[in-house]
């Protein structure tokens, strides 16, 4: 019996034991027994298309795998390309396993450019898991012919691949693949109407394409497979014999600029010199041709209206098309301003040109708009914040819009030395104006005009918009001040033409404003035009310290005494109105004395005066004058180009002492 006992005690632990270890092997089979799974997210693909000469937009499925064994492979379906980054296809994919795993993993699909509709299957496969499909179909556009009369079988569409092989002058769009003139067809596109293709445009020896004003040709794609020379016709402005246009080749390969400037003067052909920010004489135009993507000043030819035309400028040469680099002269800041312009057959979207250029440039676009009249400012401003113009009637609002053949100023930013353009900035706009928004964001803005008697202009302008803010940047237009006068807002205490400031908007905000006259005399201040919450009941305040007063600009213009020269601190724009008229005084501040040839002017705008006298630098009297009861006089003195000593007394018998130069 005891026997038995140390029995059952010697084998219960050797039972035991042999429960544990059962009970191990039976998980390890349970493990091995998980099958490899794979996961597809689709079963099929929609219908793909493609021209014969490009590929098609990719699509997408995603995949998965677990408790493999081995990679997933995926082999594509006859045709067609697959790639993991939308960017290298090829074939075949090999997605290797993490401990049998695989995670959501994405699969690009495109159709290859061939000659026939295709369709297939693209099987992902991995050892000893079941097989999954993706089922893929597409065609290849039709080929449609212009036979001079009619298209044959249909009008092309964006699948189809369009040949002109009669003479073609409809007024219709061309939605194409790609287009081919040829068998000594003339293919004119009318103004106002667009050629959309995806592939390039070829056209044969023997045969024309010409773009009318206004017509545009647009192309997607990185690369510029076209070839052939076409006519690209552009309107100018309205321009006077000697005016100027900036001027951008959408064609290259064959025309010397001088050949596009036929009656100019070669001597008043120019390129921009960055490192003196002077106009500079193009050598040899007659053998340079224009350089994609630059700019050139152009004066009109000599036997131009001396009245006033628009010019009609043809550009001849194989159309521009993909990524096109422009090289930028950089010499440091104040010394980045360059010369270029678009540089292809159709209108590009301002805004997009500055997105995607915005590490290179300031964001803010010059237009040259100048008549013969060196008191003119010489440029037209843009931003993403708005337009403003330099004063010209022919300085047209773009609306956000670089058209055809149009040059512009840019500055770089930093070290930059390039910028970019693409397919992708071209729009279809067709407007006859030689600048050209249709952005969804909220604009509320004052444009805000100085003038003078003699028709001296300077516009700027306040934008509380959407992508604004308070601080410097891409919106924000620094002022180019060429001009007799110029009103500017500061910004870091730089000047610009146009600010662009955050939302939202509070009353309380106010902007400081730089006036500057190369001339003294009397100007004004007024709302040229204004949009959003200031086209209702909000006021706008010109506030003058050096008279102590707050002027409502909705009600009138505020016309003011100044003497020459730059003044930073006198005006800002304010919502509310704590001052008043009441509170102005009558000091050396308050008084603007001023010349005008043989004539010394004293103004003062807060009070009455009584009496004035002038002396030379002796104590010699020039001038006298008593009993004036009048805000302003003007004396008479002799041309002594020396220094006046001037007294004035007001009706309050307070007196101010200034000098002046005659």
């Amino acid at each position: 019996m005891k026997k038995n006992i140390l029995f059952l005690i010697i084998l219960f632990p050797i039972i035991a034991l042999g429960r544990i270890a059962d009970l191990k092997i039976c998980n390890d089979v349970e493990f091995l027994a998980a099958s490899p799974q794979l996961t597809v997210s689709v079963t099929s693909l929609a219908a793909f298309s493609s021209c014969i000469q490009t590929t098609s937009n990719s699509q997408n499925f995603t995949i998965s795998g677990s408790f493999l064994t081995a990679e997933i492979s995926i082999t594509s379906a006859a045709g067609f390309t697959i790639s993991k980054d939308d960017i290298n296809f090829g074939s075949t994919l090999i997605f290797p396993h993490v401990s049998g795993n695989v995670p959501n993993s994405v699969v690009y699909v495109r159709m290859a450019p061939t000659s026939a509709s295709n369709s297939g299957i693209i099987t992902i496969a991995s050892v000893n898991a079941v097989s999954k499909t993706v089922a893929v179909s597409g065609t290849v556009g039709i080929t449609t012919t212009w036979n001079g009369t009619s298209w044959n079988p249909v009008a092309p569409t964006s699948t189809m691949n369009a040949f002109i092989e009669g003479n073609y002058s409809q007024a219709a769009d061309i939605n194409a693949c790609y287009l081919t003139i040829s068998n000594g067809a003339h293919a004119n596109i009318s103004s106002g109407y667009n050629v959309v293709l995806s592939g390039a445009l070829t056209v044969d020896f023997g045969s024309t394409f010409t773009l009318e004003n206004n017509a545009g040709l647009l192309q997607s794609g990185t690369t510029n497979p076209n070839s052939g020379t076409i006519k690209v016709k552009r309107n100018s402005s309205f321009l006077n014999r000697l005016d100027y246009t900036i001027w951008s080749s959408p064609t290259f390969g064959e025309q010397s600029i001088q050949g596009f400037a036929i009656g100019t003067v070669p001597t008043r052909i120019y390129f921009y010199n960055s490192a003196t920010n002077l106009f500079n004489v193009l050598p040899n135009p007659s053998s340079t041709n224009f350089a994609t993507g630059n700019g050139y000043l152009i004066r009109t030819p000599n036997d131009h209206s001396t009245t006033g035309a628009i010019w009609t400028g043809e550009f001849l040469g194989k159309p521009n098309s993909g990524d096109i680099n422009v090289s930028m002269n950089n010499f440091g800041v104040g010394f980045g301003y360059n010369f270029v312009g678009n540089p292809y057959p159709s209108p590009i979207d301002a805004t997009a040109f500055v997105e995607l250029n915005s590490a290179n440039i300031t964001g803010t676009l010059y237009f040259y708009r100048k008549t013969n009249n060196v008191l003119e400012p010489t440029y037209a401003t843009w931003s993403t914040a708005g337009f403003v113009s330099n004063g010209n009637p022919e300085s047209v609002d773009p609306n956000g819009i670089i058209q055809t053949g149009q040059g512009f100023l840019v500055e770089a930013i930093g070290s930059a030395t390039n910028l970019v353009f693409t397919n992708s900035m071209r729009s279809n706009t067709n407007v006859d104006q030689f600048f050209r928004n249709t952005n969804p964001q909220e604009y509320n803005r004052i444009w805000l005009n100085a003038t003078s008697s003699e028709g001296l202009f300077s516009q700027m302008l306040i934008a509380y918009f959407t992508d604004g803010s308070d601080q410097l940047d891409s919106s924000d237009g620094k002022s180019i001040t060429d001009g007799a006068i110029s009103l500017t807002s500061i910004i870091q205490t730089v000047p610009h033409t146009i600010q662009g400031r955050s939302l939202p908007f509070t009353p309380a905000d106010s902007v400081p404003l730089q006036f500057m006259a190369k001339r003294a005399g009397t100007y004004s201040i007024a709302i040229d035009h204004v949009d959003g919450l200031f086209a209702e009941e909000q006021d706008v305040f010109l506030r003058d310290t050096q008279i102590g007063v707050d002027h409502n600009l909705k009600s009138d213009p505020y016309t003011f005494v100044t003497a020459a020269g730059t003044f930073a601190n006198r005006f800002s724009i304010v919502y509310q109105n704590p001052l008043s008229v009441e509170n102005a005084t009558f000091n050396s501040s308050s008084v603007v004395v001023y010349n005008n040839y043989n004539a010394v002017i004293i103004n003062s705008p807060n009070a009455l005066l009584n009496q004035v006298e002038i002396y030379d630098g002796r104590g010699r009297v020039m001038a006298f004058a008593k009993n004036i009861n009048a805000n302003e006089i003007s004396l008479n003195v002799e041309t002594t180009n020396q220094l006046l000593i001037v007294k004035i007394i007001s009706a309050d018998g307070i007196t101010v002492t200034k000098k002046t130069i005659n």
